[in-house]
């Protein structure tokens, strides 16, 4: 249960990224959370297309593949690693978490609650 939780928070916070990258500018969203990284423009660019793929995780939920999603979170997560080093992974991480900090995701976790429970 705990893991399913977690995973719906997980799923919850990227929802988050995909709806603040979905605005006028798309690269605001994805950009805040890599901008102190000082990658070259190759990898910046990578970077900001792994993390915009992360819409597909709507896709899994709203098309009931559920079991997928840990799948993908787990292949993007291994991309991700392959464009940053190691230090570079831990700031992100920690720019996600500062982010994600003081945010509300009791109405995500309720959602992950309901449709993750029949994977026990």
């Amino acid at each position: 249960m705990k893991k399913l939780l977690l995973v719906g928070l997980v799923v919850s916070g990227l929802c988050g990224l995909v709806y603040a990258s979905g605005h006028v500018n798309h690269q605001y969203g994805a950009q805040k959370f890599i901008a102190n990284l000082e990658l070259d423009e190759t990898r910046q660019a990578k970077t900001l297309e792994i993390l915009h793929s992360y819409k597909q995780i709507k896709d899994l939920a709203m098309s009931g593949q559920f079991e997928q999603i840990p799948i993908f979170l787990e292949k993007k997560e291994n991309e991700l690693a392959q464009v940053l080093t190691e230090a570079e992974m831990q700031q992100f991480k920690q720019n996600v978490g500062k982010w994600a900090e003081g945010k509300d995701f009791s109405k995500y976790q309720k959602y992950a609650e309901k449709h993750f429970n029949k994977y026990d």
